[in-house]
């Protein structure tokens, strides 16, 4: 018989680390947002799409979202990850409860902008590195790129940087938020990703 690599409380404590990072990562992703000096690659297709067919920004990132999933499940002939899902909408839920909300003020000088930017990438790169150490549910981007990686022999890095011009290329057709704050993401939300990971993979194989 097969049983859970977690017990309970441990699945607890993973499950509020999962929701947290994806409540951090909207919440950097709004902070970009209020910004205005250009959004996150995916965040420009999203908001690309909602000013184009009506529906908020995070109805799209949940859209999108499902869309990716169902497309890399029929192509790797697998089942939907139920944690896949959750992630997807709790994305979209968080992000436009914060924009809704509308507590994140606007900033009112560029060096003001420039360091809401910088602080938004920070927390989106602490939350993406959250979510995927508790290792209940990857997001759609990352089922879909490591199909790319296996389907055509490229590396995971190579794969991810398709996917990511093809989503920013597609945004900007939409008329997406492109500008400098859109390449200042690419280089840096993934180290910070990394060492957020590093950090509190490390917490959970103590506590959970």
């Amino acid at each position: 018989m097969n049983e859970s690599p977690y017990t309970l409380k441990s699945y607890l404590i993973r499950l509020f680390v999962f929701t947290g990072g994806l409540y951090l990562l909207a919440f950097g992703v709004s902070v970009i947002i209020k910004a205005n000096l250009g959004t996150a690659t995916w965040d420009v297709l999203h908001i690309g799409l909602s000013e184009n067919f009506g529906l908020s920004i995070g109805r799209w990132v949940q859209i999108v979202g499902v869309l990716m999933v169902i497309l890399t499940s029929f192509l790797e002939k697998k089942r939907i990850q139920v944690g896949s899902v959750l992630n997807i909408v709790f994305v979209g839920f968080f992000l436009n409860q914060i924009l809704a909300a509308d507590f994140i003020p606007a900033p009112t000088t560029l060096s003001l902008r420039v360091m809401m930017l910088l602080l938004g990438v920070g927390i989106m790169g602490i939350g993406s590195g959250m979510y995927v150490s508790s290792k209940i549910g990857a997001g759609p981007r990352d089922g879909m790129t490591l199909y790319i990686s296996k389907r055509f022999s490229l590396s995971i890095g190579t794969s991810r940087t398709i996917l990511e011009t093809l989503a920013l290329t597609s945004g900007w057709l939409l008329g997406g938020p492109v500008a400098i704050g859109t390449f200042v993401t690419v280089p840096l939300i993934g180290p910070i990703m990394q060492r957020s990971l590093g950090v509190w993979t490390k917490i959970l194989v103590k506590v959970a």
